[in-house]
C-alpha cells in the first residue's frame, strides 16, 4: 500500500494508476491489501482525507469546494507521469470521487478512464440533510446503530464516541449537503455538459440499506454519457470486505479494458486467474459511518 497522498517508488511495471477514497470516518487502510490482490498492471495509490487516518491530525473539512479544491492538487500530484488512472469511491469516497472528476474537467486536467461508486446512490437522488455538524451526541449514536457496522462494545465506548464524533459530524454533514450542490451546478450548466465521458461501475451489497432502492443506485448513469453497470454482492454496506475477492475481480476486469493496448503482460490471463482465486483470510474489519 502506498503511503497516503504521496507517490511512491513503483516496484513493477504499471500501465494504470487506481487512486482509492475511503468511506466517511473511515482511512485508506480499507484498501491495504488491494494491490497483491489486484494484477501487476495496476498501482494502486490511495487519496486521505484530512481529519482521517494518517492525516487524522489535519481538521476535517466542511465545505465541498474547500475540500475538493485540496483534493484536486493532491489527485495531480499522485497521477503524474502520463499513465492512465482510474478512481475508485466506497460509500463518502464514492461522492468525493465525483466532485474529483468535474474538478478536473473544470481546471483542463486529464480525466479518469473508469469510476468505481461503490456503497452509495446516485448523489441526485441523496436525502438533502444539514443538520449533522449540530446533532446530538444521542443522536449520532442512534443512527450509527441503526445503520450498522460499528461493533456495539465501540458504541458504547464513550471515550471511541468523543474521539470520532467531530470527525462523524463533518463527514455526514458532507454527504448530506452534497445533493444541493449537484442541484445548483445542474441549474448553472447544461445537463448535457455536466454529464462525465468516463465509464462508471456502480458497486452495491445486497443486504445494504443505504443502497436497496435499484432506481436511485441506477440513476448513476445519469452522471456520465459513458457506460454504467450496477454489480450487486453479497453482503451489506461492507461487501467491499466481505465479497473481496468478488470486487477485486470486476475491478480487474474493468481496469484491464483500458490497459489491453500495451505490450507488456498478459492481463487477460491474470484478471481470469485472480478471479478463481478464493480467500481465505478473515475481511477487514472497519468501524465506522455508513456513509
Amino acid at each position: 500500500m502506498t503511503t497516503p497522498n504521496r507517490p511512491s517508488p513503483t516496484h513493477a511495471p504499471s500501465a494504470l494508476n487506481l487512486v482509492c477514497l475511503a468511506h466517511a470516518g473511515g482511512s485508506v487502510a480499507l484498501y491495504r491489501d488491494w494491490q497483491r490482490r489486484l494484477p501487476p498492471f495496476v498501482q494502486v495509490r490511495t487519496l486521505e482525507l484530512p481529519g482521517h487516518g494518517m492525516r487524522r491530525s489535519a481538521p476535517p473539512h466542511t465545505e465541498w469546494p474547500a475540500l475538493i479544491a485540496e483534493l484536486a492538487d493532491e489527485l495531480l500530484a499522485l497521477v503524474a507521469g502520463g499513465a492512465p488512472f482510474a478512481l475508485f469511491g466506497h460509500s463518502m469516497g464514492a461522492l468525493v470521487g465525483l466532485e474529483l472528476m468535474h474538478a478536473l474537467r473544470q481546471r483542463g486536467a486529464r480525466a479518469p478512464v473508469w469510476f468505481g461508486a461503490s456503497a452509495t446512490v446516485s448523489p441526485a437522488r441523496r436525502k438533502h440533510e444539514t443538520h449533522w455538524l449540530t446533532c446530538s451526541r444521542t443522536e449520532m449514536i442512534d443512527c450509527l446503530r441503526e445503520r450498522g457496522g460499528t461493533p456495539a462494545e465501540l458504541l458504547d465506548d464513550a471515550d471511541f464516541i468523543d474521539f470520532m464524533l467531530p470527525l462523524l459530524r463533518a463527514d455526514f454533514h458532507l454527504c448530506g449537503a452534497h445533493p444541493a450542490r449537484l442541484a445548483g451546478r445542474v441549474v448553472a450548466e447544461a445537463c448535457a455538459s455536466a454529464a462525465l465521458d468516463c465509464p462508471i461501475d456502480v458497486f452495491v451489497g445486497r443486504d445494504d440499506p443505504a443502497t436497496s432502492n435499484a432506481e436511485d443506485v441506477g440513476a448513476w448513469a445519469q452522471q456520465t454519457r459513458g457506460a454504467c453497470a450496477v454489480h450487486e454482492f453479497d453482503g451489506g454496506h461492507f461487501f467491499i470486505d466481505t465479497a473481496r475477492e468478488a470486487v477485486l475481480a470486476v475491478v480487474a476486469n474493468a481496469l484491464a479494458q483500458h490497459v489491453r493496448h500495451t505490450p507488456s503482460a498478459d492481463h487477460d490471463e491474470t484478471v481470469d486467474r485472480r478471479m478463481r482465486v478464493s480467500s481465505s483470510r478473515e475481511p477487514l474489519r472497519n468501524h465506522h459511518s455508513q456513509y
